[in-house]
């Protein structure tokens, strides 16, 4: 029926197809959501800081863990004619959390429509 040259290249090629749809998909991925799946367990506070600027909010948990809430709004933009181009207000909320150490520990991400500014 099929050569086993033939199953090997239809393999081959079903896994090349995979990694490039994996790939991507990290294009679809906010910046923060990014740079905060490679800082967990290893950025400190002052790193994270670096990267995604000052918190929203900074407030520590009921053991005195620091707790920090960055708030993101972005304007997706509608479609291409003059009904669809108003575009819609997205707000992605990130909570954060650091051990005693000051070290990123967790983090938390919701994303939902908002109100226009």
């Amino acid at each position: 029926m099929f050569s086993w040259r033939t199953i090997r290249v239809l393999v081959n090629a079903l896994m090349l197809s995979l990694i490039i749809l994996a790939s991507g998909c990290v294009l679809f991925l906010a910046k923060e959501t990014r740079y905060l799946s490679s800082a967990t367990d290893r950025a400190t506070q002052e790193e994270v800081q670096q990267h995604l600027g000052q918190p929203s909010r900074m407030m520590t948990d009921e053991t005195g863990k620091a707790v920090w809430t960055y708030h993101i709004r972005e304007l997706v933009q509608g479609g291409n004619n003059a009904w669809t181009m108003a575009g819609t207000w997205w707000c992605d909320d990130y909570t954060l959390n650091f051990d005693e150490h000051g070290i990123l520990r967790h983090w938390m991400h919701e994303s939902q429509k908002c109100n226009a500014a």
